[in-house]
């Protein structure tokens, strides 16, 4: 079954179950260097592999920059 989700202002498909970690293979988008939030939470790297999207997020993926 299929999800719609909305990323970085884009609408995607998805088949259900997806993870974090599965969302990002799936974009081609590597995981180093990138951070999530899902509706409006920074999700933690360590929750990606656990955390399961549900139909309508609204997922944000930018460029984790350190600094202060």
């Amino acid at each position: 079954m299929g999800l719609s989700i909305t990323v970085n202002d884009q609408l995607h498909q998805v088949e259900a179950p997806c993870t974090v970690v599965e969302l990002l293979i799936r974009l081609n988008q590597p995981a180093k260097g990138v951070a999530v939030a899902i509706n409006n939470h920074i999700i933690c790297r360590s929750q990606w592999p656990q955390y399961f999207l549900q139909a309508n997020d609204q997922v944000v993926l930018f460029k984790a920059i350190a600094g202060g």
